[in-house]
């Protein structure tokens, strides 16, 4: 059998896998192209909570040039968290939010109520003897936040302490692959003191979490694991992901997992069922010499 027939889904990891920023990954077009007009379910798996339906769309059409993936087959790690919410709100209830402009506006899309959203002024620590919190406020959701402030952290923290507002995360994704030669701090180093002054962790529903597979396969009806496969380039998320929800997976050496951390394969913390250099290398013949 080609190994290629062996897969009807394939979920792709975005950032460091398709494309680094504004820059296409090598042979990442021809990939998509290739599965999607082999009648193949290519699925767009993102952890970057920041990035809309339109947002990526836009990324699709202009760094891979394919100018018909279906908008339905994008997800975000804050388009599942609020696909989550938007199951377990009941009316009058409101979210919290650490997060940025693309989470809030697929939220409103959803009529899920916000506040929090946006900057927040610094305060000193005896300001907050008279601040009132909203009753109606039953999540804090956590996620990348370009406005994130102790004042923000410090009002999410009184939420679920006092109020026992849910905690939930898009995700924990430690670091953020920009370029390259670039990493920068994600949204886990954001949510990271606020965990700590909690001494708990949230809820995650972006990848490593089954929740997330959850969501996609109840949307798109999968229910063969077996003919699943999961593509990227974080060891933490992607690969811990696939391993979780029980799917074969392929690392790809073009993002945060670096070839030199691969070439000892037996000291991986996980393991992948397929290594490769680069998600074009999805399409060689040879791909089996790589697998686990």
């Amino acid at each position: 059998m080609n190994f290629l027939d062996k897969y009807d889904t394939f979920l792709f990891d975005c950032d460091g896998v398709l494309w680094h920023g504004n820059t296409a990954i090598e042979g990442a077009a021809n990939v998509v192209t290739y599965l999607l007009q082999n009648k193949k379910t290519v699925l767009l798996v993102t952890n970057n909570g920041t990035k809309t339906r339109s947002i990526l769309l836009k990324m699709v059409h202009a760094l891979l040039g394919i100018g018909d993936f279906p908008s339905e087959n994008m997800y975000s790690s804050g388009i599942a968290t609020t696909k989550y919410i938007k199951r377990k709100i009941k009316p009058g209830e409101k979210v919290f939010l650490i997060g940025s402009p693309g989470l809030k506006e697929i939220m409103d899309e959803s009529n899920i109520p916000v506040v929090g959203y946006g900057p927040f002024e610094p305060r000193l620590f005896s300001e907050y003897a008279a601040t009132k919190l909203d009753e109606k406020v039953k999540y804090v959701v956590g996620s990348f936040d370009p406005y994130c402030n102790h004042a923000k952290i410090t009002h999410a923290f009184l939420y679920i302490k006092e109020l026992k507002a849910e905690y939930i995360a898009s995700n924990l994704d430690k670091l953020y692959p920009l370029s390259p030669t670039r990493t920068l701090p994600g949204t886990g180093s954001i949510l990271a003191g606020l965990n700590n002054s909690l001494n708990q962790q949230p809820l995650v529903i972006g990848k490593p979490s089954p929740i997330f597979f959850e969501i996609i396969a109840d949307d798109f009806n999968i229910n063969d694991k077996s003919r699943v496969l999961m593509v990227g380039d974080n060891l933490q998320t992607d690969i811990t992901f696939a391993e979780n929800v029980g799917i074969d997976s392929a690392l790809v050496l073009t993002g945060i997992v670096k070839p030199e951390d691969a070439q000892n394969r037996s000291n991986l913390p996980v393991q992948p069922t397929y290594i490769l250099p680069s998600v074009g290398n999805l399409l060689d013949s040879d791909l089996l010499c790589y697998k686990n």
